[in-house]
């Protein structure tokens, strides 16, 4: 699985076979990532302990040959597992979020930066030992996106983070307000200033 979050923190990292999402003419990926592959391991050593488990029993005839039926019970899941994060990509790009999902079809949720609202980073005890952990995005619609099992979160949760406020997609929210805090504060004094203005000539 590509990681390339290290890179995603200023500099452009190269598309490489990407294939599931075409990429306008100014626009640059920042981070590119998926789960890790690890989070198949404990799949896949369930699948192992039911295959060696049940190859024992038939050899040992405590069951029948037919318990070897058994074995695809076992193996299905981690085949699915693996297909499933093999199949998994995220990405962060100039311009908006995407997520590649989907085994025996492809699912492609994209959604514009300007659109971003929150991100958060959640870590359990083992993922802070072995630097992995789930970033989930908040859309303005109410919908989530969710990084599960990447590598570094904090890592990709900043250049997500910081490609939003920066705006390198010389993004415009046209429904934002012009003028800062600062400027507004200043003009509600001034509209004030008129209003007692105008009380005092009215009392007078």
């Amino acid at each position: 699985m590509i990681d390339d979050t290290s890179e995603g923190r200023g500099n452009p990292v190269d598309a490489g076979d990407l294939e599931w999402l075409v990429l306008e003419s100014d626009e640059e990926i920042r981070v590119r990532t998926g789960p890790r592959i690890q989070t198949v391991y404990p799949w896949l050593a369930i699948a192992l302990v039911g295959v060696a488990v049940v190859s024992i029993a038939v050899w040992i005839e405590v069951i029948s040959l037919l318990g070897a039926l058994w074995i695809p019970v076992f193996v299905a899941p981690a085949i699915w597992q693996y297909a499933q994060v093999t199949r998994t990509a995220f990405l962060v790009t100039t311009h908006r979020v995407a997520v590649r999902s989907g085994v025996f079809g492809r699912s492609v949720r994209v959604v514009g930066l300007e659109r971003v609202q929150n991100t958060t980073r959640k870590q359990h005890a083992l993922g802070r030992l072995a630097g992995y952990g789930t970033v989930t995005i908040e859309t303005a619609s109410g919908s989530i996106l969710t990084f599960w099992n990447v590598e570094e979160p904090a890592s990709v949760q900043a250049s997500l983070e910081s490609v939003t406020q920066s705006g390198n997609g010389d993004i415009e929210d046209p429904a934002a307000v012009p003028g800062s805090s600062a400027q507004w504060q200043a003009v509600l004094e001034e509209v004030r200033g008129w209003r007692r203005a105008l009380e005092q000539t009215r009392s007078n």
